[in-house]
């Protein structure tokens, strides 16, 4: 115990390594991965999102053949975004997805 006391003064006063997450926001780095956004104006339907996707995560939708991206399965890796040859996905800055929903965590 004696030999502990040292270091929980030293700790007493030292700032927090942690940030107090609702109430102070940190700042994302420029290379950030979020939500991936599909502009299906874009899209010619060439499906290859769906055969690099690790997850399973984008599907073809099977009327308009565009992508739908199930956000629940989704790892927000960006594979979809850097093997697309028109630039529909982008990975936007958005993290907060949670839902009690899970049908909330479909692309439209």
């Amino acid at each position: 115990m004696p030999r502990m006391l040292p270091d929980v003064l030293k700790n007493l006063f030292r700032k927090p390594a942690t940030v107090k997450y609702p109430k102070q926001r940190r700042t994302l780095p420029e290379n950030f991965r979020g939500k991936p956004v599909v502009d299906k104006e874009k899209c010619i339907s060439c499906g290859l999102c769906v055969k690099v996707c690790p997850d399973s995560a984008i599907t073809l939708d099977e009327k308009t053949k565009k992508p739908r991206v199930w956000m629940g399965l989704c790892m927000m890796c960006g594979r979809c975004a850097d093997v697309c040859p028109r630039k529909v996905f982008t990975m936007s800055k958005e993290f907060e997805l949670a839902t009690y929903n899970k049908y909330e965590a479909m692309s439209e």
